[in-house]
């Protein structure tokens, strides 16, 4: 089975970013736009600044972690539910943090297999 991790650095974001309740809404919001099943979540504020939020769905994660003074917000995506598009849930997340800034994305294949050489 093949899967892609989506990775989405994300620039010029909104000072919401700082706000662990708005990354967290958007998190969840891009889970229900791809139909996935949130099973937890858990936050962690850094000092003196940034957060890390992540999401653990049925279908794997979204984890969004910001660097608030640089406004950058960088999102991990994995969803191992091949009919779920990971870009969907990070346009939703750029939508509500990062409208008017740049988003550089990187595909990431992922093989779930005995051996590396299966598929």
């Amino acid at each position: 089975m093949l899967m892609t991790q989506v990775l989405a650095d994300c620039y010029a974001c909104e000072a919401s970013i700082e706000d662990a309740d708005v990354l967290m809404a958007a998190a969840t919001a891009a889970a229900m736009a791809v139909g996935a099943t949130v099973v937890g979540e858990s936050t962690v504020r850094y000092v003196p600044h940034g957060l890390t939020i992540a999401v653990f769905l049925a279908e794997s994660h979204i984890v969004l972690t910001t660097w608030p003074e640089h406004r950058l917000l960088l999102i991990d995506t994995l969803l191992c539910n091949a009919e779920m598009d990971p870009d969907v849930a990070i346009d939703e997340i750029v939508r509500r943090l990062c409208p008017a800034g740049e988003v550089v994305r990187q595909r990431v294949p992922r093989r779930i297999a005995d051996k590396p050489n299966e598929a």
